[in-house]
């Protein structure tokens, strides 16, 4: 128990802060469909790229299990208990690879503060459901190489294959895994059994197709959509629009992680080709990071989870080596994590010194203006339904959100009134 004290004061800590800061009215974006999804209070077959087949089904058995819990609660706490996960797994990994305890309560800290990870975490939404599910192949990976035992091979292939169940951009970590593979086959020498666990995720992957091929429906659902053009236009854009990309997925590397990403220049790039485990995070990094940067939807921010939970890890090679020389610097660098929320106000407060923040502010009132877009916590937000009753997003951006509050507000005007309903 001792030995666990800072997990536990870690994980209650963020359970509490992201608790608080969790939204006060249903947000934009997917959150109210996922809410409806939950009140229909029906299971899902479907294993299409956006049902989210895993959680979607999940908290429904949770909302029949616990019919006397709002749906909206539900959503607000899969979320929050999932992101605990996330962290007390983060944690654990981080400590496993550097036998330092330092080291992970500075990699768990700063991640938990991270923009993406923490506004992702008090909306409703699957990302942070399916970075569990990373987070623990990431686990599985670093205990079989410390330890070169072929059944966390295993454990690690069989959390991929579920993780596709969750959200298919689980598919862009194959490489990883194959990478995971190679390095059995040259442990054991034994060719056939690491084939035989590179076919692991593969069956998962297969049985994706098993509801769409049963139904006679489109496999193109599987992996994009058959109805929406995300993947086509993202191959096909102008080459500014790319460079546009680049600077933004920059930009997001920077507000999430601020100081720590000038640790990259002190990594040991020089023996990289000899550490298994950089190695393999850098397998995962490369093409998460590619897709989400280029990716053609609005909200590209939220893909990069899978990306920040490695590079965190990545980083704490840097934190590791200068935390160690002396004292003062871990102390500094604590104080300095410590700190991460005071710099997304001070952020926002110099945007709106400046005359573009004050004009994109004033132009996205509707959504709670730089709130909304410079930091994490949405408590006291600006809420979806109340934006739709009053009319402030007509011509905006959130018009195909709208069918999901009609729907809601047709489940819900049976027991509430159209005031309570707005409120939520």
């Amino acid at each position: 128990m001792k030995k666990n004290i800072y997990l536990l004061l870690i994980t209650t800590f963020f359970i509490i802060l992201y608790r608080f800061t969790s939204f006060s009215k249903i947000t934009f974006g997917d959150s109210l469909g996922k809410i409806l999804d939950i009140e229909n209070n029906k299971f899902n077959m479907e294993t299409y790229s956006i049902t989210h087949f895993l959680y979607q089904n999940f908290t429904v058995l949770v909302y029949k299990i616990l019919p006397f819990i709002d749906p909206i609660e539900i959503g607000r706490w899969v979320n929050i208990f999932c992101a605990a996960i996330v962290l007390a797994i983060l944690f654990k990994t981080i400590e496993k690879i550097f036998k330092d305890q330092f080291t992970a309560i500075l990699g768990t800290l700063a991640f938990g503060f991270s923009f993406t990870f923490w506004k992702n975490t008090v909306n409703v939404e699957v990302y942070t459901f399916s970075l569990m599910w990373i987070i623990s192949y990431i686990y599985f990976s670093v205990c079989f190489f410390k330890e070169q035992k072929s059944k966390y091979l295993f454990y690690a292939g069989i959390i991929l294959g579920i993780s596709l169940f969750s959200h298919i951009q689980g598919i862009l970590l194959l490489p990883s895994y194959v990478f995971l593979c190679f390095i059995n086959y040259k442990i054991t020498t034994d060719f056939k059994r690491s084939i035989f666990y590179i076919f692991i995720p593969i069956l998962f992957l297969c049985c994706l197709y098993i509801y769409p091929i049963l139904n006679q429906e489109s496999i193109k659902n599987v992996l994009s959509s058959s109805t929406q053009t995300w993947v086509s236009d993202t191959y096909n854009k102008p080459i500014y629009a790319y460079l546009n990309d680049i600077a933004k997925a920059i930009f997001y590397l920077a507000y999430n992680f601020w100081f720590l990403n000038l640790l990259v220049f002190f990594l040991p790039f020089k023996t990289i080709l000899n550490n298994n485990i950089l190695l393999y995070l850098g397998i995962i990094c490369i093409p998460v990071f590619s897709f989400s940067t280029i990716y053609a939807v609005s909200d590209n921010y939220v893909f990069f989870l899978n990306f920040n939970v490695c590079y965190i890890i990545i980083l704490c090679f840097g934190i590791a080596d200068f935390s160690s020389k002396n004292q003062l610097i871990k102390t500094l660098f604590l104080i300095l994590v410590l700190a991460i929320p005071l710099y997304y106000l001070s952020a926002r407060e110099i945007a709106l010194m400046t005359t573009m923040g004050n004009n994109f502010n004033h132009e996205n009132k509707y959504k709670g203006g730089l709130d909304y877009y410079m930091v994490p916590w949405l408590n006291n937000n600006k809420g979806l339904i109340e934006v739709y009753l009053n009319n402030e997003g007509e011509g905006k951006d959130i018009d195909w959100m709208f069918q999901s509050v009609e729907d809601f507000i047709e489940l819900r005007s049976t027991k509430m009134s159209i005031n309570e309903i707005e409120k939520l």
